[in-house]
C-alpha cells in the first residue's frame, strides 16, 4: 500500500470537499465508534484500540480523516502499533498515520489508479486499531474522536469522512461537508490499586523491617520482624503493630490480623492480612508465638535445639528461636546452645542482650533462608 505524508492526504480530502453538495448527501449519518479492548486497566496493561464506522442508511464512504485523543498522562502510545485497514480494497487504500502524545490521526483516501470500491457502512466497518499502555491514573479516562469536525463553518476541521452517491469512486459524485458525523467515545478506567502493608515513620525510626525475599515457601507474601519490646508485655496487643504498621489505605486493625501458632497475644506467627497478600510477624525470642518473651520461650528454643526434626527449617517458630547476634547468615539459621544463651540473658535483661533492629538488620541481609 503506498504510504503519503498525512499533509498529502488531508490535502486530497480538502480539495475533494470542494465539490457540490449533492442531493443525495442531505440526511445522511454515519457514526464512528471508538471501542477499548478492556474497560478496567492497571499499571503496564496494554490495550487495543479499535475504531469502527457504521450508517443506519446507505453511505458509500469516501475520504477520512479520523482523529482519536486520549490523556498522555495516563496512557502511552505503543509505537507502530497502528494497523490500517484496506477499506477500498488491497492496493488502492492509501492511508497516512501521525502520531503526537495524546493523539493518534488517521486519514484514508482510495486511489484512482485502480478499481477502489467505498464500503457501504450499513455494515460496520473496521477502519484502523491502535494500541495504548496504561501508564498510571484514577477514575475513568476518555478515549474518543475529537471534537473538530470538518463544516462548513469549519472547513479546517480534522474529523470528515465524504460519502459516495455509488459505490465506485471513479464515477460516482462526492458529498462533502454536509453529512452529519457521529462520535462515540471509550471509557476505560483504572483498577483500584490494591492496599499495601507499608511502615509507620515510627517503624522505620525503630528498625522494623517488611521483608518480601522471605516467604517461608511462598506461604506468606513477606515477613515482619525487628519489633522493639517496651515492657515485658509488648506484644500481647495489637498496639505494637499498629505504631510500627499501617496501610497505603489506612491504618491496620484487629479485622486484618489472626493468630497461627499461639492462641493469646500477637506474638510470632501472627498475621497480617492486606488486600490480597497476607504478611507473618516474627518476634525474636518470642518461640511460642504466645506474644511474651520469657522462660517458657527458653524452655522451647532448648527443645527445638535437643531434637532439631521438631522444628520445620523453613519455619516463623526456627527463625524467631534464632537468638544469636551474629552476622553469619548459617549461623542465623543453625540452632545450638548460643541461642538458647542469647535467649536467656534477653529475658534476663542483661546488659549484652541481643538488639531487635541488629538482628533484624542481620536477617534482612541474609537470604540464604527462610525464602
Amino acid at each position: 500500500m503506498a504510504k503519503k505524508t498525512i499533509s498529502l492526504v488531508l490535502a486530497a480530502i480538502m480539495v475533494l470537499s470542494l465539490f457540490a453538495i449533492n442531493a443525495f448527501a442531505a440526511g445522511e449519518t454515519a457514526t464512528f465508534t471508538v471501542t477499548s479492548s478492556a474497560a478496567e486497566v492497571a499499571t503496564d496493561d496494554v490495550i487495543t484500540i479499535t475504531v469502527t464506522a457504521a450508517s443506519d442508511a446507505t453511505y458509500y464512504a469516501g475520504p477520512m480523516s479520523i482523529p482519536v485523543t486520549y490523556d498522555a498522562t495516563a496512557f502511552e502510545y505503543v509505537a507502530n502499533s497502528v494497523t490500517v485497514n484496506d477499506i477500498f480494497g488491497a492496493g488502492v487504500t492509501d492511508s497516512a498515520v501521525n502520531t503526537t502524545a495524546g493523539k493518534i490521526t488517521v486519514a484514508v483516501t482510495p486511489l484512482t489508479n485502480g478499481s477502489p470500491v467505498a464500503p457501504n457502512l450499513t455494515t460496520a466497518l473496521t477502519v484502523f486499531t491502535f494500541q495504548l499502555k496504561a501508564l498510571s491514573g484514577e477514575g475513568d479516562y476518555t478515549i474518543g474522536i475529537a471534537d473538530d469536525q470538518k463544516t462548513a463553518e469549519n472547513p479546517t476541521g480534522k474529523f470528515y469522512c465524504g460519502s459516495f452517491s455509488t459505490s465506485d469512486p471513479k464515477t460516482a459524485d462526492l458529498a462533502t461537508i454536509g453529512q452529519t458525523l457521529n462520535r462515540v467515545d471509550a471509557t476505560v478506567s483504572f483498577a483500584s490499586a490494591e492496599p499495601e502493608l507499608i511502615l509507620t515513620a515510627t517503624g522505620e525510626s525503630n528498625g522494623v523491617i517488611i521483608d518480601t525475599n522471605k516467604t517461608f515457601g511462598g506461604a506468606y507474601a513477606g515477613v515482619v520482624y525487628g519489633f522493639p519490646q517496651a515492657a515485658a508485655a509488648t506484644f500481647r496487643s495489637i498496639g505494637y503493630i499498629t505504631t510500627n504498621l499501617t496501610t497505603t489505605a489506612g491504618a491496620l486493625t484487629a479485622g486484618n490480623l489472626a493468630r497461627t501458632i499461639g492462641t493469646a497475644g500477637y506474638g510470632t506467627g501472627t498475621t497480617i492480612t492486606v488486600g490480597s497478600k497476607v504478611y507473618v510477624i516474627v518476634i525474636f525470642g518470642d518461640a511460642n508465638g504466645d506474644g511474651l518473651i520469657n522462660n517458657q520461650d527458653t524452655t522451647a528454643v532448648k527443645g527445638f535445639v535437643a531434637a532439631p526434626a521438631s522444628i520445620a527449617a523453613n519455619s516463623v517458630q526456627r527463625m524467631a528461636a534464632n537468638c544469636q547476634q551474629v552476622n553469619n547468615g548459617t549461623m542465623l539459621h543453625t540452632l545450638n546452645n548460643q541461642d538458647t544463651t542469647a535467649l536467656k540473658q534477653y529475658v534476663a535483661n542483661a546488659a549484652n542482650k541481643f538488639s531487635p533492629a541488629t538482628l533484624a538488620s542481620y536477617q534482612y541481609s541474609k537470604n540464604n533462608f527462610y525464602q
